[in-house]
């Protein structure tokens, strides 16, 4: 029978929760969740994203999508407006205070990057790094 160590969901929960434990550490300060950040760069990159985008995006179903929006629109970071191609539609804009705060926070993700990149990957190939990612983003496109 297989040990847990043996099993790739076990050991990519373990990495996922010292990522996030990096992640969370670093956020506390800025009073700002990973989530939270991962939704300001994704609109930070496209701005007035629709929530089904925006979902895909940040790898969240859209129930969960609307918690973590509500949670930032009350920081002052996002705001919802009508989607002038659909009614029933809403998009999702940075705020001007989410736009400084992402700006903010720049050097604190350049930092975590650095961190998580020692953490994981010291002793690699640069080719080996890129490979590992290259999969990592092959599994989300087909669970998407």
């Amino acid at each position: 029978m297989l040990r847990p160590d043996e099993m790739f969901c076990f050991r990519l929960g373990v990495a996922m929760r010292r990522i996030s434990k990096i992640y969370a550490e670093a956020l506390a300060d800025h009073e700002i969740t990973p989530p939270q950040l991962f939704l300001l760069t994704s609109l930070g990159n496209q701005d007035g994203l629709r929530g089904c985008e925006l979902a895909h995006q940040v790898c969240l179903d859209s129930s969960s999508l609307t918690g973590l929006i509500d949670r930032t629109e009350r920081l002052g970071l996002v705001e919802r407006r009508p989607d002038p191609d659909d009614r029933r539609a809403q998009r999702i804009f940075l705020t001007e205070a989410g736009k400084e705060r992402l700006a903010q926070l720049e050097p604190v993700i350049d930092r975590v990057q650095e961190r998580v990149n020692q953490e994981f990957f010291s002793g690699y190939e640069p080719a080996q790094v890129e490979n590992f990612m290259q999969m990592l983003g092959q599994i989300r496109a087909d669970v998407l």
